[in-house]
């Protein structure tokens, strides 16, 4: 990850534009993306129940890393081995590790609909740690997604139920991560591909995993092994299908589509492991993704009225 210049490494993320005349494809990227983590989620999930958590996270970034290698090396060279910000980049690959070790431990011992649904509390994480780190200014009706995102939360969770245990905080370590992650995001944004930034989280996430997996390996059977290749695989379908959308579509346009993982992980969770969410939960499910939803709104007016000004 020496430094070096970014400059046509990979397809660049579109300009701030109202037309986007290849927004279809992007999000049906974003979909496919979706339904790739979903499945990448219930894997780990099926997987943790036998094996340790760290080889499950190993399999998630060395398996896309060297997919992603072996994908984008041949065409784009050393460029996307590269950094201007090598800082930067390991300490979002840090802090997406981190989180997804998190979220794994989760899943041992919560059911997937609702770890993913308190997890996805990291949009209204990330307006709070804006205006605390970055004095983004938030707009009414961004702090009315805060305070609607945290009541999903306490719903689903239930304070004095009998989803408040200390599980309840290792979804939350992922939103912290993530929103965290995000923040760091946003400093080289414009000024890094996507290409480049993912194999550098990759490679972060590969090396501090290796390094672990020493002490938390268990000889897999021939299912298990085929199991975690499929975590892996799964795992860089998802990473292409976010770089593709990215190319056709910005990132405001497809944050809202985010949530159909949600709705994937529901079903998932029960056909696989008949984990229904009860009425309860599915109300707070509802109110946290209505939250994230206000912040992306949110988001999307602030950009068109900077729009606007810099117009006229």
């Amino acid at each position: 990850m020496g430094s070096g210049t970014t400059a046509a490494t990979a397809p660049p993320t579109p300009p701030a534009h109202p037309e986007h005349p290849h927004a279809g494809r992007g999000i049906l990227m974003a979909l496919l993306a979706t339904v790739a983590y979903a499945v990448v989620d219930t894997l780990s999930k099926y997987q943790a129940r036998e094996y340790p958590v760290m080889m499950i996270v190993w399999a998630r970034y060395f398996v896309p890393l060297v997919l992603l290698l072996a994908v984008f090396l041949p065409r784009f060279g050393t460029r996307m081995l590269r950094t201007a910000f090598p800082m930067v980049q390991m300490i979002r690959g840090v802090l997406l590790t981190a989180g997804t070790i998190f979220i794994v431990f989760a899943y041992r011992v919560m059911p997937i609909a609702e770890a993913q649904a308190i997890s996805f509390i990291h949009p209204v994480l990330l307006t709070v740690l804006a205006v605390l780190f970055l004095r983004e200014k938030v707009s009414a009706l961004g702090w009315a997604a805060v305070l609607l995102g945290f009541s999903g939360v306490l719903i689903i969770v239930r304070p004095g139920g009998g989803l408040f245990t200390p599980a309840a905080f290792l979804p939350l370590g992922l939103a912290f991560s993530f929103s965290s992650y995000q923040i760091f995001t946003r400093l080289i944004a414009g000024k890094e591909s996507s290409l480049n930034s993912l194999f550098c989280v990759l490679l972060v996430g590969s090396l501090a995993m290796s390094v672990a997996l020493p002490f938390a390996w268990l000889d897999p059977t021939p299912k298990g092994l085929f199991f975690f290749a499929l975590i892996g695989v799964t795992s860089g379908i998802g990473h292409f299908s976010t770089i593709k959308a990215l190319e056709f579509a910005p990132a405001s346009l497809l944050a809202p589509f985010a949530y159909i993982q949600l709705l994937w992980v529901s079903i998932l969770g029960v056909l696989v492991f008949g984990d229904f969410p009860d009425a309860v939960t599915l109300v707070g499910m509802a109110v946290v993704v209505a939250g994230g939803l206000l912040v992306a709104a949110s988001r999307r007016r602030q950009a068109g009225r900077m729009a606007g000004q810099a117009a006229s």
